[in-house]
């Protein structure tokens, strides 16, 4: 007997938006205070993610957008963009609502560009859903802002406890770079080469998410200052921090040096299509050829995202199999795949827990 399709997709949801919380958690959200991370936080991906899961946890989405309500202004606007535009994992109408409320301080009016409203649909749809996909009833009059954008809520109220993210941990590298050199393209480019010996502004800007003539244009503009060196490599110009000179940064206990980076948008994508597909009605009790032909698509569907994160050497299952030697196969791809992505969201104090009472 096949272990529940549905029962995997729950368990790593789950796991996924306890990441979610951790990592919000150790930018200033209102939340119970993990353990040290190890990985630099991807302000931009992390956001992406949440509009999308923060659908299952109304506790989280409230208090990620209290925290923008303060720190709105660190997001880099145009990367989002162009996440979005590389892995499509948004909910662009949760988007587009904490956007239009953003807007309306001045200091945060660079947000109404990801307002617009999208194509209404025939009828307004509660925001908040549960694990199995059911809708949560909204009592109260809807809020404004969401209804614009076809999702019925309560109103939001903000509790105003989110803070600001903490210098001293390690994960928050990024969020003082950008507090050093701006929300730009330099900040993403020193963050990635104090976290690798050396590079070439193709795979800088394929990790950073930004044109490579960009970030070549900027090296070049930023080495003339003296603190980043290159060499040339065939026809490829590699650059590269010296070693010790960035020290002055660390103001952490742990790790002992830089945190390490993380491509998280491809593990994020990875992790979508795989909640997604698992989650189809009635797949547990669709007929062996109907599952087969779902979960390959799920396979083929990730496997760019895989590739990209590092995970695709996690699926074994040969395609010459069939019927139920194939699910069989593919169900036990789907198992070490999600040991794997789970093991790739653990933080270095263990699987981080949120205490919803505390909140």
């Amino acid at each position: 007997m096949h272990t529940s399709f549905q029962h995997s997709r729950d368990r790593l949801l789950r796991h996924f938006l306890d990441f979610l919380w951790h990592q919000w958690s150790a930018l200033g959200v209102a939340g119970q205070r993990g353990g040290e991370d190890v990985r630099i936080i991807d302000l931009e991906a992390l956001l992406l993610a949440t509009t999308r899961f923060g659908r299952y946890d109304s506790r989280l989405l409230d208090e990620v957008i209290d925290w923008l309500g303060s720190n709105g202004t660190r997001i880099n606007l145009q990367r989002l963009r162009r996440l979005h535009d590389e892995w499509p994992v948004a909910d662009l109408r949760v988007l587009a609502a904490i956007s239009g409320g953003l807007a309306t301080q001045s200091i945060m009016r660079k947000w109404i560009t990801l307002s617009d409203p999208l194509p209404a649909e025939a009828e307004p749809e509660p925001l908040f859903i549960s694990f199995d996909g059911s809708a949560l009833p909204v009592f109260h009059k809807p809020d404004p802002d969401f209804l614009r954008h076809g999702l019925l809520r309560e109103p939001m109220e903000r509790r105003r406890m989110s803070q600001s993210p903490d210098p001293s941990r390690a994960t928050n590298l990024l969020c003082c770079l950008r507090a050093l050199f701006g929300v730009n393209a330099r900040a993403e480019i020193i963050a990635w080469l104090l976290t690798h010996e050396s590079g070439h502004p193709a795979a800088i800007a394929r990790d950073t998410g930004y044109f490579s003539k960009s970030v070549q244009h900027t090296l070049n503009e930023m080495e003339d200052s003296g603190h980043i060196r290159s060499r040339r490599d065939g026809r490829e110009k590699i650059f590269w921090v010296k070693p010790g000179a960035w020290d002055f940064l660390i103001i952490w206990s742990q790790p002992s040096g830089f945190p390490r980076w993380v491509d998280w948008m491809p593990v994020f994508s990875a992790i979508t299509t795989f909640i997604d597909a698992l989650g189809q009605p009635s797949l547990d009790d669709a007929p062996e050829q109907v599952q087969s032909i779902q979960l390959r698509q799920a396979l083929d569907s990730a496997m760019p995202a895989l590739s990209r994160a590092g995970l695709a050497e996690s699926l074994t299952s040969s395609r010459k199999l069939t019927g139920a030697q194939l699910i069989d196969a593919i169900h036990e791809d789907l198992n070490k795949l999600e040991q794997t992505l789970e093991a790739s969201l653990l933080t270095a104090s263990q699987e981080f827990h949120i205490n919803r009472q505390k909140l």
